[in-house]
Formats: C-alpha cells, structure tokens, sequence
C-alpha cells in the first residue's frame, strides 16, 4: 500500500477530483470547494476522508452515475489510501443556499459545513443569502443517519472491542467520535468538528476519556492497543447509549416519532 502521507496528498485528490469534474462536467460546473476537515482543519490523514463538494448548473438522475465514474478516475490517477476516501457531494445553486432536492447529495449537516467552511477553489460562490440548517433538521438528519448506517455488522463490531482495534484506528475513531460529534450538535446547534466535540464532551458527559483517547488517535495511531481496548470496553456502549437516549428524546418533542421509536428500538440492540 503506498503511505498515506500529509495534508499535501490530500490537497492533491481535492486538485485532481476538481479537475476531472472540470472536464466531465465542462461549463455546468459552476463552483468547487474543499469541504470537511481538509477544509476547516484537522484534517488526519490516518482516519479522514476526503470531501469535495461540486456545485452544478442542474442536477438530475443521472448525475450520480457521472459523480462515481469521476471518483472511479481520481482513484486510478492518484496513487495511495487517501483517494480511495474521496467522498464528493454534489448540489444545484439553490440547493446549496435552501437544502439539496432528491437528485442531488448534500444532506444538511454537510451543507452546514459548506456554508460555515466550505473553501472556494472553483467557479463563483453561491453561498450568499443561504438559509442555514435548524437544529431540529440536523437531529433528525443525524438519526436517520445512525438507522441507515449502523447495521448489524457495525452493532456487532460495537461489541466487539478486539474487532475494532484490530482494524486500525480509522474504524476505532469513527466509532467513538460519530455519537460524540452528534450530541455535540444536539446540544450547541452546530456541526460537531471531533476535537471540539471531544473536548465539550468531557465537560458534559461521563466515558470523557475514550473521547479524548479517540480524538488523539485521529493522528497518532493506536499507539496502545490493550489500553485502547480497555476503554472501548468500558465506555464505547454507554457512549451510544447516552447518544441514543437524547436523540429520542429530542425526537419525540419534534413529534418524530416514529423515528424515535425505531432509534430506541437500535439502542437496545447494543446493550
């Protein structure tokens, strides 16, 4: 496998991926922007992906189809991990400034991301008179997000602290720092960026070491994998739990309640 390297190779799947887009799209692409960590800081090249978002002049059903053979390409023409995490999100104007429509991927979290630290590398910002995310769509985007993505293989890893350590510290981060950065924006209204919402954590709720842990293994690595399995141990279920608990209450008083009952129904699949 080639090395990871630093922020520099990451900076460069953002160049190529903006690149092919340039030239499948041509003129219908209007905008480009780095987006996520890579963007707004914090970027680890161990555990981070690679977010790039594309703003075009329309999108339709066909869009996703061109969007995964531009990633296809940046994957064959830039060597290493990191562009293989491309994730490219992909909007029209006005759903970028009012919430993306069914064709197009921006769910609100990221489109908050966007309109907070999205980096302009491309094209004419379109960002001017948007209407931001209310927290209530954030909750409910986040919900839906842990029911569609949490499956049964991710709860069994869950339980299963030797499986996630031994996968590295990419799965090991995620694991930790998803619920963490949830609350976050539960309770502040904002995108939870991992070492600001590790470190209101600890502040707020109990298991605040493995957040912390998680928040330096982002760039150091497992550098302990027997205290790191001690604390998933101890901490990683309850984290969800305390995850799970808030997020249905705060679905039942948006009158969610369906998802909330299903998000219960999740919770007590990993006790």
């Amino acid at each position: 496998m080639t090395g990871l390297g630093g922020a520099g190779d990451g900076e460069s799947v953002v160049d190529r991926a903006i690149g092919v887009a340039a030239e499948a799209f041509g003129p219908r692409l209007s905008a480009a922007y780095a987006l996520g960590s890579i963007a707004h800081g914090g970027f680890a090249p161990l555990v981070s992906d690679v977010d790039v978002m594309l703003v075009l002049d329309g999108v339709d059903p066909a869009t996703s189809a061109r969007m995964a053979d531009v990633r296809e390409r940046v994957r064959r023409d830039v060597p290493g991990e990191l562009a293989d995490r491309l994730s490219i999100f992909w909007s029209d104007p006005p759903g970028v400034r009012r919430g993306a429509g069914e064709h197009s991927r921006l769910p609100e979290v990221d489109r908050l991301d966007l309109l907070d630290s999205g980096r302009l590398l491309l094209g004419d910002d379109c960002r001017a008179g948007a209407t931001r995310p209310t927290t209530d769509a954030l909750v409910l985007r986040a919900a839906e997000f842990a029911l569609t993505t949490f499956d049964d293989a991710y709860r069994a890893r869950l339980r299963d602290p030797d499986d996630l350590v031994a996968g590295g510290a990419r799965p090991v981060t995620k694991a930790v720092l998803f619920p963490v950065r949830f609350l976050y924006t539960l309770a502040t209204g904002r995108l939870g960026h991992n070492t600001d919402a590790a470190a209101w954590y600890s502040g707020h709720h109990e298991h605040a070491d493995l957040a912390a842990a998680a928040a330096t293994w982002r760039t150091t690595g497992l550098t302990d994998p027997e205290a790191a399995r001690r604390l998933l141990s101890t901490g990683l279920r309850p984290i969800y739990a305390t995850f799970t608990a808030e997020y249905v209450l705060a679905l039942r008083e948006l009158g969610q309640d369906s998802t909330a009952d299903r998000l219960a129904a999740w919770g007590e699949l990993i006790r």
